[in-house]
């Protein structure tokens, strides 16, 4: 059965709640940034955030080569689909992403933040047009 978009935003603000506007309130210097997914720019969802006084990075339509995440998401994929053994079933594969998120280092994430550059450049060289990444 495919979720509403009314639940999804509804369980968008139940994730936001308890972890990331604590966290976002506490620091006020910081930004969320988040994809363009429908329930996480729904008037509702903005009129959340604005009210907790919770700052969004405005974000470009169909940028997935601007999220860093998203990359995380690829080097996840790759290791747990290099496994010998693979996972079975969604308890396996909840604690094999869990197992690999811990592997990664932090000379990857720092390289992958250091590409930020060269991916903004390369969509600013495109026209916000595909880039190899």
């Amino acid at each position: 059965m495919k979720e509403s978009e009314d639940e999804l935003e509804t369980q968008w603000k139940d994730i936001l709640l308890p972890h990331v506007v604590p966290f976002l309130q506490a620091h006020p210097d910081m930004t969320l940034q988040h994809d363009n997914a429908t329930s996480h720019i729904a008037q509702s969802v903005r009129d959340f955030l604005q009210d907790r006084n919770v700052s969004v990075l405005p974000w470009p339509a169909k940028s997935p080569d601007l999220n860093p995440i998203e990359h995380l998401w690829d080097l996840l994929d790759r290791r747990v689909r290099a496994k010998a053994i693979p996972p079975r079933n969604v308890q396996e594969l909840a604690g094999a992403l869990v197992e690999e998120w811990g592997n990664i280092s932090q000379q990857e994430l720092a390289n992958l933040e250091q590409s930020m550059r060269r991916r903004c450049t390369a969509v600013l060289n495109t026209a916000g047009g595909h880039t190899r990444y």
